[in-house]
This record gives C-alpha cells, sequence and structure tokens, in this order.
C-alpha cells in the first residue's frame, strides 16, 4: 500500500470529502425525488386555489343543484367582493331559506343578500290560518304553547308567549311549513319562568359555544350586560355565524348582537391545528348532552338518562313521541367529542290516540306540507305503527314524509315504502331538512338523495379526483389534510381520521357530487378528538 506524504494529504481528504458529499446530495435526490413526486400526486392542489368572486358564485349554484328542496333553476347567483345575492322566485319559505343557508356554507362568502320573492299556491287566509293553529296542536311539542295566529295577504303573524327562545323559534317553523305562507312574522315574546344573573347567562352561553361541532376551533368569546349578549371573534363560514347567535340564545337571554364576529374562511382550520389534540372527558361530554337536551324544546321535558363511555354516548329512558326519540339522538351528534350514540329510548306516550285519528292527522299534515306537494303518500297505522307508501317526485321527500309522520302523537315507529321517481337519477348525499333545525341539522342515518339530471359524459379517474379536491375547498368543514382521496376505475374511496360527524358527512357529500360511480367512505371518527 502507497503511504500519502503530508502534502498530498490535505488534497486528497478535500476530494474524498467533496466525493462523499456528492454521493450523498445524489443519494437524497434519488431518496426524495420519488417522495415529492408521490406527494404532489397524492395531496389536493389547494395552494394555487385562491377565492375568487367567480369561484364563490360557481361553488354555490353548485350546491344548489345538489341539495335537496331547492330549484336552482329559478336562482340567479352574483357574488361581489365576498358577498353573495340571491335573487329569483319560489313557491315556499322553507325553499328560500335553504338556498340562503347553501350560500352561507360556503367558504369566502362573508355575507348573504336575500332577494328570493316567494310566490306560494293561492290559498284562502282563513284555511292557511287554521292549518297552522292545527299543525301547532298536533306536534307534541307545541300543543301547550300559548300562541295565536293571524293571517293576511298570505303573511302569518304569531302571537302569545312562550318560556324559551328555541320555543319560539320553533313555533314559526312550523309555521313557515304550511302551504301558502309567503312570509312569517314572529311577535311571540318569551316569559322566563326565572330570573337569571349576567355570569350564570355567561357561562352557559360559553358552554354552549365551546361545545357546539359546528364552531369547532372558531375562536369565539361573549359578554352579557343585563341580560343583553355581545358575541364577538372569528368564525369560518356564514353557517357558523349563524350558530354562534343562536348558540348565545340560553335562558334568560334578552337580546343578542352579533355584529363583532368576523368571517376569515381560514379562520377555523388555523384553530384546528391548535386543539387538534385537545380531548374532553367523558363526565364533561356528559354534561355537555345533558345541557343540549334541556335546551331542545322536543326533549327537555323527558329527561332521557345519558352515560359516556370513552366518548360513546347511550341514551336509556323514554319519551312522548318518536320525534323526540330522534331529537335527542341528534343532539347528542352534535355536541364535540361525541363518535358514537346508542339510541336505547322507548316511546311511551302518555296518551294513545286511536289508529284512525292519527292516520287522520298524519295526512292532513302531508297535505299542507309545501315540500310535499304532487306526491301521493298512501297513509296507514296499525297499531301504533305508520306505514307511508306511495310515489314522490324526489327521494329528499321520502325523508320528509318520515319526519312528518313521527311529529304525529302517538306514533311509536314509522315504516317508510315510498318510491321516488323518475328512475333515470343522478344520486348524492344529503342533508335531512328537519322541522326544527339550525341548518344543516344531520338525521340520524345518512341517506342518499336522487334528482333529475341529464346523463353525464364518462369522466376519468383523474377528473373525478380533480372535482372532489375543488369540492373539498369550498367546504368550511372539511380538512383535505384529514382526508385521503384515491379514484380508481370510477370508484372513489376516502380514507383517513376526523374529529367529529360534521368532516364525515361533508366528505361523503362532496364526493357524491363529483361524478364517481360509487364511494367508499372509510374515514374514521376519532374517539375524543377535537376537531373536524
Amino acid at each position: 500500500m502507497k503511504t500519502l506524504s503530508l502534502k498530498e494529504w490535505p488534497c486528497r481528504a478535500r476530494i474524498s470529502r467533496w466525493s462523499a458529499l456528492l454521493l450523498i446530495v445524489t443519494g437524497m435526490q434519488l431518496v426524495l425525488v420519488p417522495w415529492l413526486q408521490a406527494t404532489t400526486t397524492e395531496q389536493p392542489d389547494t395552494t394555487q386555489r385562491k377565492i375568487t368572486d367567480s369561484g364563490i358564485t360557481t361553488a354555490v349554484e353548485d350546491g344548489l343543484i345538489y341539495e335537496k328542496g331547492v330549484f336552482p333553476n329559478y336562482l340567479d347567483v352574483n357574488t361581489s367582493q365576498g358577498i353573495v345575492t340571491l335573487s329569483g322566485s319560489g313557491d315556499n319559505l322553507l325553499f328560500k331559506e335553504r338556498a340562503v343557508k347553501i350560500a352561507q356554507s360556503i367558504r369566502g362568502v362573508r355575507g348573504v343578500i336575500d332577494r328570493i320573492t316567494v310566490t306560494p299556491v293561492s290559498r284562502p287566509d282563513e284555511d292557511i290560518r287554521k292549518d297552522i293553529l292545527t299543525a301547532l296542536l298536533q306536534d307534541s311539542a307545541t300543543e301547550s304553547y300559548q300562541v295565536a295566529i293571524s293571517v293576511q295577504d298570505a303573511v302569518a303573524t304569531l302571537t302569545g308567549t312562550v318560556g324559551s327562545y328555541a320555543e319560539k323559534q320553533l313555533a314559526a317553523m312550523i309555521a313557515k311549513g304550511v302551504k301558502g305562507i309567503k312570509a312569517v312574522s314572529n311577535d311571540v315574546t318569551i316569559n322566563y319562568l326565572e330570573k337569571r344573573t349576567d355570569p350564570e347567562i355567561a357561562a352557559d352561553v360559553r358552554d354552549r359555544l365551546q361545545w357546539d361541532i359546528w364552531l369547532n376551533g372558531d375562536r369565539i368569546n361573549a359578554s352579557v350586560k343585563d341580560g343583553n349578549v355581545k358575541v364577538a371573534g372569528t368564525v369560518g363560514s356564514g353557517i357558523s355565524e349563524s350558530r354562534a347567535s343562536e348558540d348565545a340564545w340560553v335562558n334568560g337571554v334578552k337580546s343578542v348582537d352579533e355584529s363583532g364576529i368576523k368571517i376569515d374562511p381560514w379562520a377555523s382550520s388555523e384553530a384546528r391545528r391548535k386543539l387538534k389534540y385537545a380531548i374532553k372527558s367523558d363526565s364533561e361530554i356528559k354534561k355537555a348532552v345533558q345541557d343540549s337536551l334541556r335546551l331542545d324544546p322536543r326533549v327537555s321535558a323527558f329527561s332521557p338518562d345519558v352515560i359516556v363511555d370513552e366518548g360513546a354516548v347511550f341514551l336509556d329512558g323514554t319519551v312522548g313521541n318518536l320525534k323526540a326519540k330522534t331529537a335527542a339522538e341528534q343532539d347528542a351528534k352534535n355536541i364535540v367529542s361525541v363518535w358514537q350514540v346508542n339510541n336505547f329510548l322507548k316511546v311511551r306516550p302518555k296518551e294513545q290516540p286511536t289508529d284512525e285519528e292519527m292516520a287522520k292527522q298524519m295526512k292532513a299534515a302531508l297535505y299542507w306540507d309545501p315540500l310535499m306537494e304532487s306526491s301521493t303518500v298512501d297513509v296507514a297505522v296499525t297499531n301504533g305503527v305508520a306505514y307511508l307508501s306511495g310515489t314522490v317526485d324526489e327521494s329528499f321527500q321520502t325523508l320528509e314524509a318520515q319526519d312528518v309522520a313521527s311529529r304525529i302523537k302517538g306514533v311509536l315507529l314509522v315504516r317508510n315504502r315510498l318510491k321516488a321517481e323518475p328512475d333515470v337519477s343522478f344520486s348524492y348525499y344529503a342533508t335531512p331538512y328537519d322541522s326544527y333545525a339550525q341548518w344543516p341539522y344531520y338525521n340520524e342515518v345518512p341517506y342518499y338523495q336522487s334528482g333529475i339530471l341529464e346523463p353525464q359524459s364518462y369522466l376519468s379517474d383523474e377528473q373525478i379526483k380533480k372535482n372532489i379536491e375543488r369540492a373539498f375547498f369550498w367546504s368550511p368543514f372539511v380538512d383535505s389534510d384529514d382526508i385521503k382521496v384515491t379514484v380508481n376505475g370510477g370508484v372513489a374511496t376516502l380514507t383517513g381520521t376526523v374529529g367529529t360527524w360534521i368532516g364525515w358527512w361533508e366528505a361523503s357529500k362532496d364526493v357524491h357530487k363529483s361524478g364517481a360511480g360509487e364511494v367508499l367512505n372509510r374515514v374514521t371518527v376519532k374517539k375524543g378528538a377535537w376537531w373536524w
């Protein structure tokens, strides 16, 4: 072996170091380039996508097409500096309110100007008044309300007193669900049973804001003076702004000022990242569920038993009607950290009407429901079990009919055998509409909705994936970092972990309207997590 001299050693050493460095760099390229390429192809390209007025308009119109109970052919959408203007006409108030909520649910929308006119079917004012009054009396939750109804030129005015803001809103919602109504003026006053201090009110408001999954991660605070609440902070969407305002109406509140709430389309994402590993205890979850049930006028009279085991909620006991059972389950699902709800509630009416009486009331309720227009529903009740059969124009009406049946006093179970027409349809995930809902309000069982659409042209897997990524971008409730999308042969597969049911539901809805022939949602809801 040749021995190097002292003069040769530094030179050779430098060459060796450079050679080693070159090998390291080359090796890093071999490792990093494929990894970077894989990352680029697998992750949604949201860095180059920006929120623009034209993009918002397209996203709103897309949402109007795929949501139930809304007919986009009659609506025009314009956006200026994030403010969406909806104009056009509809034949019922539920159509109008649904369209506004859809616009509020799009990322980047800072406000919605509602210029939709309602032109309902022509009915005598007295017939409308009688139907609203009957609807309130037939509903188990509102039958005892001291509310008077007057109708003039298809505008209903509600007066009287109730015990909470939620009861006031429920009375108005039932009135809006009667065919022929053009507008509802809710002049009902709230007469609280007890006087509450500002600190008590403030504590309740903070709890509701903290535990509402639609506000999960948003930065909101509230102050109270003489029963008047001011809500301020930053939220990620118009829907979250509405939820914050509604949540502030706890018992004892005289007014709510939400003018301090600002909308930042990325606010929720930033806040969620900070809260990503926050976990709530079972005792905290239990108290939050119990508080939510007490504030729901459909459930508050029955005090269901609540057990929580590692984030899974078990509801037990008895309720007086079927609607109370389904509402209690949804209340639990709307609580942060709840990943599963087991509903063991039993329906035990205090008084059981005859099957004939229930069938008669159900037929009347279906008749005056504007969402059931042109449907043919046959009703039969046997031993408290309601059987629905016949045909409807759109499949969302099958769920609407089921909801109507569940609100009839004495109904223990609904067997829904309705069929939707026509056979040529597209399918997508939708959110059931509830009679008392701070939209979106998801049903306890997800379902698919069909509607008329021309046959779609063939979409490649890459096009389907881009459609999904675009839909994820415009939804303020989906974080694409948590969900991986793969498309193979027209079949879209979702994997990943989300923190509440919102991310799961919204992701499913977005994928079903992407053009995929089949969707496999394998996203899991993490136990105890506190993010979407």
